[in-house]
């Protein structure tokens, strides 16, 4: 199925509603070439995102965008630990798709115990 990306037609993916998005923007500043806007969660597929991030768009060629949003991929070395992180959190078209060991430490910084310890990590920073 084709994405119809006319105005008034509704998104269906993340990826899509971040299309439209870049193509509107685009549109009304033509003499723009890169431009930086809120992360859309979900924009370049399952991953860890970080919500209120920024993503830089650049416009390669007409309707050509390239995007570098703050997304780490499940196979990214790093993704268990960033998982650790409150400000991150895990994004899959279905819930279910999210890894277990990636699952298991959003929903351990998320608990109340993980709380406890991310305030005394960042405590200890301030000394």
């Amino acid at each position: 199925m084709k994405f119809d990306a006319s105005p008034g037609t509704p998104a269906a993916t993340p990826a899509e509603r971040a299309d439209r998005m870049d193509r509107e923007f685009f549109a009304r500043h033509p003499q723009a070439t890169t431009y930086r806007r809120p992360v859309v969660v979900g924009e370049s597929g399952p991953g860890l995102y970080r919500p209120g991030g920024r993503t830089t768009v650049s416009l390669l060629l007409d309707g050509v965008h390239f995007r570098a949003a703050p997304v780490v991929r499940w196979s990214d070395p790093d993704a268990p630990t960033v998982a650790l992180h409150p400000d991150w959190e895990p994004w899959a078209p279905d819930p279910a798709e999210i890894p277990a060991e990636i699952r298991a430490r959003a929903d351990y910084v998320r608990s109340p115990e993980g709380q406890a310890a991310w305030a005394l990590l960042e405590a200890e920073e301030r000394l």
